[in-house]
């Protein structure tokens, strides 16, 4: 048995139809010809996050079990993902940017390894991917989630440019990102899309390393459309919104999504035929998907800039590290609980007008996450409280943030497509716990699943055994 998993993040099968419509002829089309198609259920708790439910797929249990709630947590639980299990029965596995899959695990052999772009160093496997890692870290903390920066041109980034474009990144691909900096520069509304070029580069390592390593397992995480959707699902799917498309700008924003897929597209024709070729299975699933949602009036939200200034003006003055995080998320790392503690306390001290929490709190060994609140009360009154002063948002390093407003949200049903060459189409659709993947992957290997998993899903096993 053979498995490529192409990690879809947050795509449901509305936008897939959609695409298919708009483009009959794709490779997204043409491979659901062929394929059985799933629909993947998550009955994770509280709010959803992609750094919640994937490591839910991964391990086969929801997040009351597993305990993973944020990015950059200490991960503690006992619950392996399906890989280590995996490669710990001696399948030769690779995983590429999957959420949650730092540090990279010792004493387990992989054909490769890479962590996901929110990772607290840029250690890899192979070695030599830890450039396009650190590339790629420093990517997601200059966009972090949110408005993306100005590239600053240097010797020092040509040269990275240069050393990366020998390890593995195609001519199409640097053609790609350079056509999107070009286009930029023409009209400032492209930038918006710049977030999705991550993905194209990622690919071309991924796929240098199958064609080499030809993994018996092997994920790919890539994020690339969730944030198109989040922002710009209205000009998509402007029915949700009784709304009427306006002009040349509306249109552009149509399109972000549509180039979104487009990458999407490119990716699932290569696997496709790396997968006939070498007589692989591909899945390709999200742990969730996404849907309309109305967020009402916009007047722009809060966004924590500077932390000196943060750190300052509550009077924190210990060790503490801010790790990669997800807007409105941050992620702080300490020392010694103590200082975990004073530090929550400060943050704890943090109010609104009307005595709401600027932040909700969660912790785990020595990291804390941060999520700032944003209402249009809020962003409107200019200020927080602490310790009973009105303090001005700049005084905190915080700045209001005006972008397209999200017209799209988590929600709990995601896709889960099985292919391989000469499999009968079943459009179903049926419904699935998402935690019948995991299980599923480690049977069609001929390994038994913990007792704490569910069994497999029994349609997945039968129909590709044949």
């Amino acid at each position: 048995m053979k498995i490529l998993f192409y990690e879809l993040n947050e795509v449901p099968w509305r936008l897939v139809d959609h695409y298919i419509k708009q483009h009959p002829k794709s490779n997204l089309a043409d491979l659901l010809n062929h394929s059985l198609q799933l629909t993947t259920v998550t009955k994770d708790s509280g709010e959803l996050h992609p750094w919640s439910t994937w490591p839910t797929v991964h391990r086969g249990v929801y997040n009351d079990t597993h305990d993973i709630r944020f990015l950059n947590q200490e991960i503690k639980t006992s619950y392996l993902p399906y890989w280590r299990i995996l490669a710990q029965e001696n399948i030769n596995v690779g995983v590429f940017g999957s959420l949650q899959s730092w540090p990279i695990p010792k004493d387990e052999n992989y054909a490769f390894y890479v962590p996901d772009t929110f990772a607290p160093d840029s250690q890899t496997y192979p070695k030599y991917l830890s450039l396009f890692q650190a590339f790629n870290l420093a990517q997601t903390a200059r966009d972090g989630g949110s408005t993306p920066k100005k590239v600053p041109l240097s010797l020092n980034l040509l040269k990275d440019l240069v050393e990366l474009t020998a390890r593995g990144i195609t001519f199409r691909s640097l053609m790609t990102v350079g056509n999107q900096l070009l286009r930029e520069k023409l009209n400032p509304l492209v930038k918006a899309r710049r977030s999705i070029f991550q993905s194209p580069l990622a690919f071309d390592f991924f796929y240098q390393l199958i064609q080499r390593t030809r993994p018996h397992f092997a994920t790919f995480f890539s994020n690339h459309a969730a944030g198109m959707m989040h922002r710009y699902w209205k000009y998509t799917f402007p029915e949700d919104f009784g709304y009427t498309l306006k002009g040349k700008e509306d249109e552009l924003k149509r399109d972000h999504l549509t180039q979104a897929m487009n990458i999407t597209d490119y990716q699932i024709g290569k696997l496709k035929k790396f997968a006939d070729d070498y007589g692989y299975v591909l899945m390709i699933g999200s742990s969730m998907g996404q849907e309309a949602i109305d967020r009402g009036d916009y007047v722009g939200e809060l966004r924590l800039e500077e932390f000196d200034k943060f750190y300052k003006t509550l009077g924190y003055k210990k060790p503490i590290k801010n790790n990669l995080a997800m807007q409105p998320d941050f992620a702080f790392s300490f020392n010694k609980k103590e200082d975990l503690k004073d530090f929550k306390a400060c943050v704890s001290e943090l109010k609104t007008v009307d005595k709401k929490s600027l932040f909700t709190l969660k912790e785990s060994g020595l990291t804390l996450n941060c999520n700032l609140q944003s209402s249009p009360e809020l962003v409107l009154s200019g200020v927080v409280m602490y310790e009973g002063k009105r303090i001005p948002f700049r005084d905190l390093g915080i700045i209001i943030e005006v972008r397209d407003q999200g017209t799209a949200y988590h929600c709990p049903e995601g896709i889960w497509i099985v292919y391989s060459k000469g499999l009968k189409k079943d459009q179903s659709r049926t419904r699935v716990e998402s935690i019948k993947v995991a299980p599923t992957i480690l049977k069609m290997f001929g390994i038994k699943s913990p007792d704490y998993m569910i069994p497999a899903e029994k349609t997945v096993v039968d129909r590709v055994r044949g």
